[in-house]
């Protein structure tokens, strides 16, 4: 079992423009080793087609056109994976710990970890 975790958002909790309302974290889970493979291999090979001679290759959905956001979707729906993600909205927490970057990062990562816990067996994250 492979489990791959990335966040979406800031984790700040600055409350000024350009800080996002919410912060969510994703948990993508692989049951089979040799799946996760096949599916980060054909994510390089569409980073090879749609980032040709640019400097930028990575996928950022809210920075992507449409298009490639449907490619890579397109590409990763052929695999078999599930996910569990956490969406927090910021200004609903409070608390000494949540105004530290770390912590709150920490915080949601055990959050997350925790509601998937009955699902990962010998998970390599």
């Amino acid at each position: 079992m492979v489990v791959f975790i990335d966040e979406v958002r800031d984790s700040g909790m600055k409350n000024k423009p350009g800080s996002s309302k919410y912060f969510v974290i994703s948990l993508v889970v692989f049951s089979d080793k040799e799946e996760a493979k096949k599916c980060d291999q054909a994510i390089q090979r569409l980073k090879e087609r749609i980032f040709i001679g640019k400097t930028k290759s990575e996928f950022h959905c809210s920075q992507n056109k449409h298009t490639t956001r449907i490619a890579f979707l397109e590409c990763v729906g052929q695999y078999h994976f599930f996910h569990f993600s956490l969406v927090l909205d910021k200004s609903l927490l409070y608390g000494e710990g949540f105004h530290n970057k770390d912590s709150m990062y920490k915080y949601a990562c055990g959050l997350v970890f925790k509601n998937a816990e009955a699902y990962l067996d010998q998970a390599t994250v």
